[in-house]
């Protein structure tokens, strides 16, 4: 599980500004990157419904792992996080991205770098194909104002981490460790150091193999709500599950360049099946209607910041029905 943090001081815990899963197939030899958009509205053990980036301010990493476990039937047990300033750090040690800016996103990038690094910033002179430095990477990974808003912005997320993936699997062999000893640097892991050497230079040794990403929920699996005040996604579990199973254990094509008619339905029907070969419990999401409030308005670009008071009584509703996994 792969954590951006909006820290921005020793002291703050931070909020998930991205949450990606990225998944190492050694026999497959396949890389893939799940993006959970971080306002889907699922019930986060212990804590009732919530947006999922509230798990990890409620609980740290631990917590939004289990809430991956438990609302999407998968097994995470390693996280890496990183926060602003490391992230700038690591893009600048790998000498950059480059990528394709578009008009309406360079002033938006730019309001970032500033916010980020103040006096120190270093801002883009305009559009178009270029080399982007660790503040500008991170300020193109962070906007939602335009464009298509957050689902935009889980896109550049993945497409940036790609890039950084394939500048790492191109340098030397010899400077693999150089690098991961570098990363340790940056980020915050429960990964055994042995176990991330390994990973690099499993990673390498797939070569050019294409790295795949998809985002969860996928198209027509999940509903616009404003909740208790809050907009948010509220997915349907089990149709996002099976999706989500199907890419995980795909080979061969590309399942993420699939058409989107053909992808966002694909074994639509299945049912989720354990490694026993049993049907799955899924949680099924019920919104009281007393939480309900009006409709998203569709030229709303900006989902509100707040999360629902950890302190405040969020239990599912006695009226919601919630089905937790089976063991």
């Amino acid at each position: 599980m792969l954590v951006g943090l909006d820290k921005r001081s020793e002291n703050d815990i931070g909020r998930t500004d991205s949450i990606i899963l990225a998944n190492i197939n050694t026999e497959a030899k396949t890389i893939k990157l799940v993006s959970f958009m971080r306002d889907m509205y699922v019930p986060i053990p212990g804590h009732g419904l919530n947006r999922i980036n509230a798990a990890y301010s409620l609980g740290g990493p631990e917590l939004l792992m289990k809430t991956l476990q438990q609302d999407f039937n998968i097994d995470v047990q390693y996280y890496v996080s990183i926060d602003f300033r490391a992230f700038q750090d690591l893009v600048d040690k790998l000498g950059g991205i480059d990528v394709e800016v578009k008009d309406y996103e360079v002033k938006e990038i730019n309001k970032y770098i500033k916010e980020v690094n103040g006096s120190k910033a270093t801002l883009l002179s305009g559009p178009g194909y270029q080399k982007l430095n660790g503040q500008q990477a991170l300020s193109y990974s962070r906007i939602r104002k335009v464009g298509n808003g957050d689902f935009e912005r889980t896109e550049r997320q993945r497409r940036v981490l790609t890039i950084l993936i394939n500048k790492a699997r191109s340098v030397s062999i010899f400077k693999i460790p150089d690098l991961a000893s570098t990363a340790l640097n940056y980020i915050k892991t429960n990964i055994p150091t042995g176990k991330l050497m390994n990973l690099a230079y499993t990673v390498y040794r797939f070569g050019n193999t294409p790295v795949e990403t998809i985002r969860i929920p996928a198209d027509g699996m999940f509903e616009n709500m404003r909740v208790k005040g809050m907009a948010v996604l509220v997915p349907n579990l089990e149709n996002n599950v099976v999706y989500l199973e199907k890419f995980l254990s795909s080979q061969g094509i590309a399942f993420s360049n699939l058409p989107s008619y053909m992808a966002n339905n694909f074994h639509f029907n299945d049912k989720p099946i354990d490694n026993r070969g049993k049907v799955r419990n899924v949680i099924k999401i019920v919104i009281p209607k007393e939480d309900l409030t009006p409709t998203i308005n569709e030229d709303e670009t900006e989902l509100e910041e707040s999360i629902i008071n950890p302190g405040s009584n969020n239990n599912v509703n006695n009226n919601s029905e919630v089905i937790v996994p089976s063991e």
